[in-house]
């Protein structure tokens, strides 16, 4: 009888072990179905297969747990855990003096999400970064502890290497504890990124069970993969251990910073998964923030003091009253802050301005200026990122339908507050044709393509770049062949104006070269003009128009037209219209769905 009970107990806690085996938490902390982790000083692992065998792993942490009490400082969350799941088991009590000294480090008991926008200018920072911060009780949140999740790059690979090897997991991948500050100056001040910050509704208990988890990744890491198992993906599978909404869409083979954010309009128990949002602008934004509530005259002074030589910077501020004085000389220094992040080395002249106006302003009254907080639309109420399209072109000689998806990002109309204006960045963008019962033919791909326009916001000098595109891929040549497509790489060089926040033009000089081409020519340079302009919230519209002429074959030339409107209806739909012009005129509608 003492048999069959004891095989019946052992078996009624194989079973409860098998079970708990397979809760998503338990998963999660031993990140199946991811990369395995590697410790450096330790394995993570506690059994030899627990990697792939979640329940062996699950017994041998119990095992390890009871011979061994100290384990259980090693493997905090694991225990929380336990304790949650499985209050009848019973550990020897430990002492965890480090892990104790860590969560006093933090002195926290709430957590952000934050987002950096985009940086054009770097391949690993195109598509953003996402990170969390832990909100202490110091005054100054610079001094708050973050964690983020990048490869451990060497310092002797290129920007080439970088992509290559981001690609295929030629890094490993880790966590890396900083404070804030250091992320404040790297996004805001030096790539002159902006930051959203998105206060997670979390609870103090699964703010130390994040906590706890990203102790047991201390000194180690995971194979990093740039369009897969990147900061975005790590992130939200730590955050699945407290939220149990999918934070990423498995369906897709890439993740995005940006798709993460998404989520958050998701909620938990029926409850927002964020309470705020606070938006921290860059360098740059500050200024143009500031420049914008400046009345004409302030403007005009300020565009003085910056052109004119520095002895003439006290005269030009005397013509303003203390009252207009003062926001002049906030926009100033955030002018010269502004330059000092974009040249190697500040002018004299401009250090010569800077200190005559601060000189003007201790001779003013005390007191800060009134300035009205900026706050743009957050991201995570842009478009999604990826595209399905169906359209109906229409010829002169007959009629064609489209079928068109683009993996990501976004495109000059595409609706996309939090991330750069007057930008494209787009991957994988294929757009079928089927015409007049012909074979289905490839209109367009774009492997990739780039668009900065750089516009100045203020028209002050210095605070102005180079318009820019770069595209590569394979289309046709002309509007009136179907099937005569060719690869190419095109870009353009050149200066944008805005004469408004919603507007802008530009003209470039522009380069073409094809893998073949029906005119007898491969590579092509002439110049292109276009713009883009917000008409409404909802109502948007691009226009380009070009000439170029075939370098190696000069009486052959290339001219072209596009124009295009976006109606924008939600996140997930818009209806655009569109016309183009390359050696025939083609007019098109088109209906587009985000996802």
């Amino acid at each position: 009888m003492l048999l069959v009970c004891l095989v019946a107990v052992n078996g009624a806690v194989q079973a409860a072990v098998s079970e708990l085996a397979s809760h998503p938490v338990w998963l999660q902390l031993l990140h199946a179905g991811q990369t395995p982790v590697t410790a450096e000083n330790s394995p993570f692992y506690l059994a030899a297969d627990g990697y792939k065998h979640p329940q062996n792993e699950l017994e041998a942490t119990i095992s390890a747990f009871k011979r061994q009490p100290d384990l259980q400082c090693r493997y905090p969350a694991r225990r929380m855990f336990l304790q949650q799941h499985a209050p009848n088991l019973t550990f020897t009590r430990v002492e965890c003096a480090e892990y104790q000294q860590y969560l006093e480090a933090f002195m926290t008991d709430s957590v952000s999400l934050i987002y950096a926008s985009g940086f054009l200018g770097n391949p690993a920072s195109m598509f953003g970064h996402v990170f969390l911060k832990f909100n202490g009780n110091q005054q100054h949140d610079l001094l708050d502890n973050t964690f983020s999740y990048g490869a451990q790059v060497p310092d002797s690979d290129n920007k080439l290497a970088y992509i290559v090897k981001g690609i295929s997991g030629g890094y490993a991948g880790h966590f890396t504890n900083q404070k804030y500050h250091h992320h404040d100056l790297t996004y805001n001040e030096s790539e002159l990124r902006n930051l959203w910050e998105y206060r997670l509704n979390l609870t103090r208990t699964e703010v130390m069970f994040l906590l706890a988890h990203l102790w047991e990744l201390e000194n180690s890491t995971m194979t990093y993969y740039f369009f897969k198992q990147n900061c975005a993906y790590q992130l939200a599978q730590l955050l699945a251990l407290v939220i149990d909404e999918p934070l990423i869409d498995a369906a897709k083979l890439w993740v995005m910073p940006v798709d993460l954010i998404m989520r958050l309009n998701s909620t938990k128990s029926g409850k927002p998964l964020y309470t705020s949002v606070i938006f921290h602008g860059s360098r740059q934004q500050s200024l143009y923030d500031h420049y914008q509530q400046l009345s004409a005259k302030q403007q005009a002074v300020l565009k003085d003091i910056i052109q004119q030589p520095a002895e003439q910077t006290t005269a030009l501020l005397a013509q303003l009253r203390e009252g207009d004085a003062k926001p002049v000389i906030d926009t100033l220094y955030d002018y010269v802050a502004l330059q000092d992040v974009r040249l190697d080395e500040l002018p004299e002249s401009l250090k010569e301005k800077k200190r005559l106006a601060m000189v003007r302003r201790f001779e003013l009254p005390p007191g800060q200026v009134d300035w009205q907080a900026y706050q743009p639309v957050a991201p995570h109420n842009a478009q999604l990122t990826s595209l399905l399209q169906a359209g109906y072109l229409d010829y002169p000689e007959g009629s064609a339908a489209t079928f068109r998806f683009r993996a990501s990002y976004y495109d000059l109309l595409t609706y996309n507050p939090g991330r750069l204006p007057f930008s494209e960045l787009t991957t994988f963008d294929l757009t079928l044709a089927y015409k007049d019962n012909q074979k289905i033919a490839v209109k367009n791909f774009n492997l990739l393509k780039l668009i900065n326009l750089n516009a100045s916001q203020t028209g002050l000098p210095g605070d102005d770049a180079l318009a820019w595109r770069l595209a590569a891929g394979y289309r046709q040549q002309a509007n009136n062949c179907q099937h005569c497509g060719s690869g190419f790489v095109e870009g353009f060089i050149g200066k944008a104006w805005s004469p408004g926040s919603q507007f802008v033009i530009y003209g470039a000089a522009s380069g073409l070269a094809t893998s073949s081409n029906r005119l007898g020519g491969n590579v092509a340079s002439g110049g292109e003009v276009g713009g883009v302009i917000t008409i409404t919230p909802t109502l948007a519209m691009s226009f380009s128009a070009g000439h170029q002429w075939y370098l190696n074959n000069l009486s052959a030339h290339r001219q072209y037209v596009e124009v295009e409107s976006r109606w924008l209806i939600s996140q997930q739909w818009d209806v655009r219209a569109s016309f183009s012009y390359l050696e025939q005129a083609e007019t098109g509608v088109h209906i587009s769905y985000y996802y």
